[in-house]
């Protein structure tokens, strides 16, 4: 698995935006595809909002999507037509979550001895903590 030592850009076209609600994983599989690098595959998504620097994409608190995948994270902005940030697990030096409203998870996360800090879908963030514990 490539290592980056921090957040990078993925690499892939512009395909366009997000619809706000996805109708199922086999849609959100063919949305990331063409962003997928050799043996990675996805396995979960669903919504997150920031504010952090190095993942917003616009000031004050930014929203979009984040997938899963086997290697890393994706974060996908509501405001542009491809993921802008990713993660590798082996990238992760320290991670640490919490409970939040509304099937949410605060997630705080430590990449290039930085603290970055973002909420997400519950089920997503457990779909990573499973990769992320294999790493």
């Amino acid at each position: 698995m490539p290592q980056f030592g921090d957040f990078h850009s993925p690499v892939g076209p512009d395909f366009g935006h997000l619809p706000k609600v996805v109708p199922n994983k086999d849609v959100s599989a063919s949305f990331i595809a063409s962003y997928l690098l050799e043996e990675e595959f996805y396995s979960w998504d669903g919504p997150y909002n920031t504010r952090e620097k190095l993942i917003a994409t616009r000031p004050g608190q930014s929203m979009g999507r984040l997938f899963v995948t086997n290697q890393r994270l994706l974060f996908w902005s509501d405001d542009l037509p491809k993921p802008h940030v990713g993660l590798f697990y082996g990238d992760i030096q320290g991670w640490k979550t919490n409970w939040m409203p509304l099937k949410s998870r605060g997630v705080t996360v430590i990449v290039n001895s930085r603290k970055v800090m973002f909420a997400a879908n519950s089920s997503a963030i457990e779909n990573a903590e499973r990769f992320i514990n294999r790493s």
